[in-house]
């Protein structure tokens, strides 16, 4: 697995998937999920995912901010509702990424419209995971309008005051 996930810190999916291509077995990546790697097909595992609001709260704890990462790509929208998000900005969520490949034009009004109803930062991002994702993210696409950064980096600061801890220099502008 190394050949192909390379440093990473932490495998997934498309490490295997990867692997499958690199092994013959599919054609690329969007055939390996297809075929193996998506829910319902023989290689797909379900995660354990902790509790987001006590995750939030170590988040918090820990003198970070947190943003939810394409809410409504593929079919978190059933999982993430407007309500969903109103109980994790209770519970300390910082932002929503609304910006994202996977999210059309109305689907960003309407992120935008509950980001700005829980005054949540709104950012943005390519999502590039390299270039065997099968679709074209491009690196540098989505990015996080400044005013919304700054704001971010606003609340690093606060978050990182309050744990004792101090924002480190690399998210400083």
């Amino acid at each position: 697995m190394h050949r192909v996930a390379g440093p990473a810190e932490a495998l997934g999916r498309p490490h295997v998937a990867d692997a499958l291509v690199a092994l013959g077995v599919c054609a690329d990546r969007e055939d390996a999920f297809d075929r193996f790697l998506s829910p319902g097909r023989p290689g797909y595992v379900d995660r354990y995912a902790a509790d987001l609001g006590e995750m939030l709260s170590l988040v918090t704890a820990a003198g970070g901010v947190s943003v939810v990462a394409h809410p409504w790509a593929r079919m978190s929208r059933r999982v993430l509702t407007a309500d969903t998000m109103g109980e994790l900005a209770a519970a300390g969520l910082a932002g929503i990424e609304v910006d994202h490949p996977d999210h059309d034009i109305d689907t960003r009004r309407r992120l935008r419209a509950i980001a700005a109803g829980l005054e949540l930062v709104v950012t943005g991002s390519s999502d590039h995971h390299g270039d065997g994702k099968g679709r074209a993210f491009e690196l540098g696409s989505n990015t996080t309008a400044p005013e919304q950064f700054d704001r971010l980096i606003a609340l690093a600061r606060a978050a990182s005051s309050v744990s004792g801890r101090d924002t480190p220099a690399a998210v400083l502008p």
